[in-house]
């Protein structure tokens, strides 16, 4: 199949037709030197089969299964899998490098500066391959003859059977000497790439760089607003940037249709800036990515959540029942508020009282108390009011995290256990989350996670709660050990909302309520996908702000589902509150109520400090507004279920951006604030104050606004502008859809 010459002569190499049309698109984007050929040869040959072109370079291409080496007399290679460039190496630009430095890890209440002085980087020039494995397998030894054979690094790519992608592939990458790694993959400068776990400013991650390290995402996340820089001149870290997450993941996709999902646990960095290379850069001496393939975008992402993700085909169904509304304060506090919900017509399908242990009152704003049992004096006759509420189809829900107040008989019960993590002295950790100390269940110790599992069941689960947020993981400092067993504190730091996350699952599961009991995450890294039932956004900002308000909710609900885990909500209104600074309107309210109705989950939160801030219970008007809104949520009840089903079966996230849809629709490449919602509505949500129209972008389908009474049907692609009042979040639905009867009885019910 292949011919060559030599490197002095034009030559003409026979391929496959796909090949060609590959290499050609790669090569063309001026990367590399090489003219096509129009005409064909004078010989005969199937046109559908095969093709012609003259190259001005000598390159070998050899065909490995879903592995295509092209590899030049020189020291060159790329290498391709399914026919799309992966690996790409030569002497100017390597595709490894190794290197030292030092690196400082600052904690302050779950915020970490990281100053990195990277001391020694070596290019690793020369790369010798070995096609001996052919055609399962490739290998290549990089070096750098300054320092051969000191340092060498050992590349492998082999080729793996799986179900769920088209092709798929396992990079093995090992070094001595050194304990930094650069590795590089091909890129060009239009290709665009998502995931990377819940990222909240960015969409499409090229042109940036986003280091995979669990923290809390601070406020403002962003270093050139006023908010953040006053936040960080108080308490450096705690503003947050644009890559700062709860959920970071070493998991992203290309518009080249294939993912790579990084195993790595220690600190690394995805770094897109390049428009030649995607670089990941690992403290370790070691990296294993896994490639899969696909026709598309929406297959790729189906195999991405099937593989890493274990979600299950139906939620409970009391969360159709209405919203989860959040109060505090007390039983009777709780039964007023409810009251005044279900007087004024709001659908409710749970009280949420976070404060369920106890609270007490910092410098933030009301916190609670981290002893997780019934506080009997903040909350008597607790057991019987869940009880009675039930008969109601009211259920109550609660709060927990993996860390226990100082204070509390918890924390003294688990010290003595030896079930916390200790510092390097080998004293139990007491950490500062910000007006008081706790320590933190140390997970890898079998015993301390059935212990915790255990307390879930009997305090949580067993006293009557239906749902419970599972809160934090992001603040393991490096100095924090195991004892349970020898541990790296660098991969612990990444590892233990992971462990936080099976613990609870292990609960639902030994309970036997996973189908009837919903808790809601914050934290994850790489493996948490498999163990989680449903993720929250964390803790937004009480305005617009597209970095770290309304907006950037919508970006984490998207990013995620592109990075193995496809249900996801928000606190409605938002959560941080600063006072002078940053408290909720009723706009701002009712905006994040109107677009989480076509979300899997709505669930409202009052914020940290409640007083300051719009609740929906704060007025008549705003109750029966959301009334209306629980209530079309309620109404879209089959529907929810078939989409959160979706995700389970198929793979496709809840919430999905366009592109995923409309592939050959390139203007949906890069929206970022509509969505998808299911595979028939399409969700724009406004996310500016004062707006009564809004322009929304409909891709290639015949499509119907939720609330044209006239039913016109609009053909896309188009830009269409329409009526955006509050309380209509601008949503179409496919004119086809089987579920346009239903939509149209909840538009004649609630058009007003």
């Amino acid at each position: 199949m292949v011919k060559y010459q030599t490197r002095t002569l034009p030559i003409f190499i026979v391929v496959d037709k796909e090949i060609l049309r590959k290499i050609e698109g790669y090569y063309l984007s001026g990367l590399f030197d090489i003219r096509v050929e129009a005409q064909t040869s004078g010989k005969r040959m199937d046109s559908s089969l095969k093709c012609v072109f003259l190259i001005s370079l000598v390159y070998c291409v050899v065909k490995v299964n879903s592995l295509t080496l092209t590899q030049s007399f020189e020291n060159q290679f790329i290498l391709f899998i399914d026919d799309q460039p992966l690996i790409e190496h030569n002497g100017v630009e390597p595709a490894i490098a190794v290197g030292s430095s030092d690196t400082n890890f600052t904690e302050d209440q779950g915020n970490f500066i990281i100053n990195e002085d990277i001391f020694e980087k070596i290019e690793l020039s020369t790369c010798d391959t070995d096609q001996s494995g052919m055609p399962t397998l490739f290998k290549a030894r990089c070096y750098n003859a300054e320092y051969f054979p000191e340092i060498a690094v050992d590349v492998v790519v082999e080729e793996k059977d799986s179900t769920l992608f088209r092709k798929f592939a396992v990079i093995n990458v090992t070094h001595s000497g050194r304990d930094r790694l650069w590795f590089r993959l091909a890129s060009n400068s239009t290709e665009k790439i998502y995931g990377a776990g819940e990222q909240f400013t960015y969409l499409n991650l090229k042109g940036r760089e986003f280091p995979m390290w669990i923290r809390e995402q601070g406020v403002g996340r962003n270093l050139s607003s006023p908010l953040t820089q006053i936040v960080e001149s108080g308490s450096p870290g705690a503003g947050g940037d644009y890559h700062t997450t709860y959920y970071p993941a070493p998991i992203f996709l290309s518009t080249w249709n294939y993912v790579i999902s990084g195993k790595q646990k220690r600190y690394s960095i995805l770094n897109f800036t390049s428009p030649t290379r995607k670089e990941i850069y690992v403290h370790d001496n070691q990296l294993t990515l896994n490639v899969g393939t696909a026709a598309n975008l929406m297959e790729l992402v189906n195999g991405i959540n099937l593989e890493v993700s274990r979600i299950s085909p139906t939620l409970p169904d009391w969360i159709y029942n209405g919203a989860i509304i959040a109060v505090q304060g007390g039983t009777q506090n709780m039964l007023d508020k409810l009251q005044q919900c279900l007087d004024n017509g709001v659908k409710v399908s749970a009280i949420w009282i976070q404060d369920w242990a106890g609270k007490i009152v910092t410098s933030f704003g009301y916190r609670v108390f981290w002893n997780w049992r019934w506080n009997e004096e903040l909350y008597p006759g607790l057991d019987s009011v869940i009880s009675n509420l039930a008969e109601q189809g009211i259920q109550v829900a609660a709060y927990i995290n993996p860390h226990l107040n100082v204070e509390g008989d918890l924390f003294l019960e688990a010290d003595t256990l030896g079930y916390l993590l200790k510092n390097d002295q080998g004293e139990t950790y007491r950490q500062d989350f910000g007006g008081f100390l706790a320590g933190t269940i140390d997970f890898s110790n079998p015993l301390a996670k059935q212990w915790y599992a255990d307390l879930i069941q009997k305090n949580i689960i067993e006293f009557g709660f239906k749902g419970f947020m599972a809160d934090f993981g992001e603040y393991t400092p490096i100095d924090a050990v195991a004892v349970s067993e020898p541990s790296d504190p660098y991969e612990f730091h990444n590892l233990l909302p992971v462990l936080w996350a099976s613990t609870v699952r292990l609960a639902l599961e030994q309970s036997g309520t996973l189908n009837s009991v919903l808790p809601w995450a914050r934290s994850g890294f790489t493996g948490a996908q498999y163990f989680h039932s449903m993720m929250w956004a964390g803790d937004q900002n009480v305005d617009w702000s597209k970095s770290d308000g309304l907006p950037s909710s919508i970006v984490a609900a998207l990013s995620l589902g592109l990075s193995g885990f496809g249900l996801s909500h928000s606190d409605i209104g938002g959560y941080t509150t600063l006072n002078g600074i940053l408290t909720r309107s009723e706009e701002l309210l009712l905006r994040w109520a109107e677009y989480s109705v076509f979300t899997p989950l709505m669930r409202t939160h009052e914020g940290n400090k409640p007083e300051l801030n719009h609740q929906v219970y704060s007025t008549n008007e705003t109750l029966k507004s959301f009334a209306r809104l629980s209530s079309i949520y309620t109404s879209l009840t089959p529907y929810h279920q078939e989409v959160v089903s979706q995700v389970s079966t198929l793979g496709t996230p809840a919430m999905s951006p366009l592109f995923l849809h409309f592939p050959e629709d390139l203007e949906t490449f890069e929206i970022q604030y509509e969505f998808m919602y299911g595979f028939d509505l399409l969700v724009s949500p406004v996310l500016e104050p004062s707006k009564t129209n809004q322009e929304v972008y409909l891709p290639s389908s015949r499509w119907i606004h939720f609330w044209d009474d006239d039913q016109q049907v609009v053909e896309g692609p188009t830009s269409i502008t329409i009526n955006a009042t509050l309380g209509k979040t601008p949503v179409f639905f496919r004119a086809d859809s089987k579920w346009a009867p239903l939509f149209s009885d909840i538009r004649n019910r609630f058009n007003y």
